[in-house]
């Protein structure tokens, strides 16, 4: 499994001859938009954790999706209802090209090249609590995983311990975020105990001091948990998948 950060949350992951790319946002459109050609157009599909435009930029989206013509989006429900309906300036996506996927369901991109389908779990489903006046928003957690490979977890805006992250091979988490504070990250990692833990929605942060944040999370992880920043260009395999 090769996973690629494109800053913040947009992650692009490649396993058992799947392409996938996931929650392309508005921070991460350079980055996503700089991919060569044939990586863009060898997505086989776009997944989606929530709404809110750090993890869904339409424009990129459609960007995205013009490039990779076979490519599926798969999201949580209430992000796809809004994703077939056309508003803000943006025409509505084929109803046929995008799936809902609630926490607790699954989806499999069939097997290819003689490799195991990719399987992908959806977890979780609300967004964490931002501010009591705030409405909460629907926010799928994803596994992602294909026969005995690595298995890939994605938070989303969330910290909830779901049963489906405990001792998972590698972890996504947001390491800084409005809605979250420093105590919660560390208990959250202790809670699942995650193998490696991947440090995302960080675009929020400044240089100096996104460091912090990471060094605590590090210093405070639990045993047997290795928290582990991107390499210098954002690109990180684990054996496997």
């Amino acid at each position: 499994m090769k996973i690629r950060h494109l800053i913040h949350s947009c992650l692009l992951v490649e396993t058992a001859g799947r392409r996938l790319l996931i929650d392309p946002g508005g921070f991460s459109g350079e980055a996503v938009r700089g991919l060569d050609a044939a990586t863009l157009a060898g997505i086989d599909a776009v997944l989606v954790t929530h709404q809110h435009p750090d993890h869904l930029d339409r424009a990129l989206l459609d960007d995205v999706l013009a490039r990779a013509e076979g490519a599926a989006v798969i999201a949580e429900p209430e992000t796809a209802a809004q994703l077939t309906e056309a508003g803000d300036g943006t025409a509505a996506l084929p109803s046929e090209r995008v799936l809902p996927l609630p926490a607790g369901q699954r989806h499999e991109l069939p097997a290819r090249d003689g490799r195991p389908p990719v399987v992908i779990q959806a977890v979780g489903g609300r967004h964490a609590i931002i501010h009591p006046d705030i409405p909460q928003v629907g926010n799928s957690g994803l596994v992602i995983s294909s026969g005995e490979g690595p298995r890939l977890g994605v938070t989303g805006d969330s910290l909830e311990p779901v049963q489906e992250f405990h001792g998972i091979d590698a972890l996504a988490f947001a390491v800084v975020a409005p809605w979250s504070k420093m105590a919660e990250t560390i208990d959250f990692l202790r809670a699942v105990g995650p193998r490696l833990a991947l440090p995302v929605h960080d675009a929020v942060a400044s240089d100096v001091g996104r460091p912090i944040y990471l060094r605590q999370a590090t210093n405070l992880a639990p045993e047997g948990t290795e928290v582990r920043d991107w390499p210098a260009d954002g690109v990180l395999e684990i054996p496997g998948g």
